[in-house]
């Protein structure tokens, strides 16, 4: 909950609302104990900027981040909130190109590793992510819109059983309880 310390005091994302989020992480930490056979070698920090295309399929990652091993959810997840996070911040919906890449990303990921477990320790890792992209020292510019819908997005979330990507745009939309 490193992240959630860095957050500077914020009309949208008061202390309690942090605190309720951290609440429903250490919820998510006793559920995910028993998912020690997930672990992987990983990236830890894999995002879009952190992904050198030179041409076709010829690619570097830099900057790995947060050690070398954990749940591939991490990296999966990390990469995959950014196109709901980019078609929120271009029209404050999820919907066109980037709402048919996450679609297909996620289809084609599980059809091919078959690893549909992944669905069921996402939420607590997209949680994280959603708050670094919330987060007013990260993201500064970023409109309280779009922060609510990014906190709309952790707590829908945290609070379901499994993620279920067709979803994601909905969960962004859902008001808080």
């Amino acid at each position: 909950m490193g992240i959630a310390d860095s957050y500077p005091s914020h009309p949208v994302i008061p202390p309690g609302l942090l605190e309720k989020i951290e609440h429903l992480c250490v919820e998510w930490r006793w559920r995910l104990k028993g998912f020690t056979h997930r672990l992987r070698q990983v990236h830890g920090d894999f995002h879009p900027w952190n992904i050198l295309f030179r041409s076709a399929c010829d690619f570097s990652v830099l900057d790995r981040s947060r050690g070398e091993y954990g749940d591939p959810a991490d990296d999966v997840t990390s990469l995959t909130l950014n196109y709901l996070f980019f078609s929120l911040q271009r029209g404050g919906t999820f919907e066109g190109g980037l709402k048919t890449l996450h679609d297909r990303f996620w289809k084609r990921y599980l059809d091919q590793t078959g690893d549909r477990e992944l669905l069921q320790v996402a939420p607590p890792f997209l949680a994280f992510r959603g708050l670094v992209m919330a987060s007013p020292l990260w993201y500064p510019s970023l409109s309280d819109a779009i922060r609510r819908k990014l906190v709309n997005f952790i707590f829908a979330v945290l609070e379901a059983d499994c993620f279920d990507p067709s979803q994601a745009g909905e969960y962004s939309e859902k008001a808080i309880q």
